[in-house]
């Protein structure tokens, strides 16, 4: 099984000079668009990327790049760079330091398998990484998702969708699983709420509908961290579809609490 040695030394490295650049940013009165409802974008995000693009072109030529501002890049080598310049953009351009920068590594034959994930905290200079087989670290530390089985104490990352005709699907997942754990979050992060599942941060992570540039490298830091990775009815996951990310104990209980009864408001 290949290490991807080289390709994770320019990982870390490239994803710590690109949170120099939303550093260098941050706090500042940055103008502020919106690609969708609840979807902004600012000029971090997009000189973020541009550094990230320019760097995998220069080192990897033939990888393609699949960016969430500039778009795709094809590529010759079979595979693709799937990159979040700045994941937590909400949270960024309102002050509030929780966002990361996302680099995951993948097969073009099947984009939903990472090979290798790092995603970056800026604020707090913590890098977690992943490569399949290889484990996943903190700062070059093992972590090891949570072995919690019990729901009433269990913090719950829930993910509010910026996709106004899957607002009130948010909502009944909010309600199921807060009525069982009230201690749930929403930190604004999908790709740090995936980096501290790996860690045991928070005990589980669950969401309406998947992105594609803050989740496959946070489902590979999870898997390989000891967690389970799936949809929200316990099927693999997919590209758009559904998440449920948690340790081993607690996954299939968060399976159940989300599944009982009437699921006619849950996307399929």
């Amino acid at each position: 099984m290949p290490t991807y040695d080289d390709e994770l030394v320019f990982a870390r490295e490239l994803a710590v000079a690109a949170g120099e650049v939303l550093l260098r940013h941050f706090g500042a009165a940055l103008e502020v668009q919106m690609k969708g409802w609840a979807d902004p974008v600012t000029v971090a995000d997009r000189e973020s990327e541009a550094v990230i693009e320019a760097a995998i072109g220069q080192r990897f030529p033939g990888d393609g790049v699949d960016g969430e501002e500039l778009g795709r890049r094809s590529g010759t080598s079979g595979r693709i760079w799937i990159v979040d310049p700045l994941d937590g953009t909400a949270n960024y351009s309102g002050g509030m330091p929780i966002f990361a920068v996302v680099l995951t590594l993948v097969d073009a034959s099947d984009p939903r398998v990472a090979l290798l994930n790092v995603t970056y905290d800026p604020v707090r200079h913590e890098l977690f990484q992943a490569t399949r087989g290889g484990g996943a670290c903190l700062n070059g530390r093992r972590v090891q998702a949570s072995a919690h089985d019990d729901l009433s104490r269990a913090l719950i990352h829930l993910h509010f969708s910026n996709k106004r005709q899957l607002w009130k699907a948010s909502m009944e997942l909010a309600r199921r699983v807060t009525f069982v754990s009230p201690h749930a979050r929403d930190i604004g992060s999908t790709a740090l709420a995936q980096a501290y599942v790996a860690a045991g941060r928070l005990d589980g992570h669950v969401k309406v509908q998947s992105g594609t540039w803050d989740v496959v490298g946070g489902n590979l830091l999870v898997e390989e961290a000891g967690g389970i990775v799936t949809d929200l009815a316990g099927g693999p996951w997919q590209y758009g579809g559904t998440l449920c990310a948690a340790g081993p104990s607690l996954h299939p209980k968060l399976v159940d609490v989300v599944n009982q009864g009437d699921v006619t408001w849950l996307p399929r």
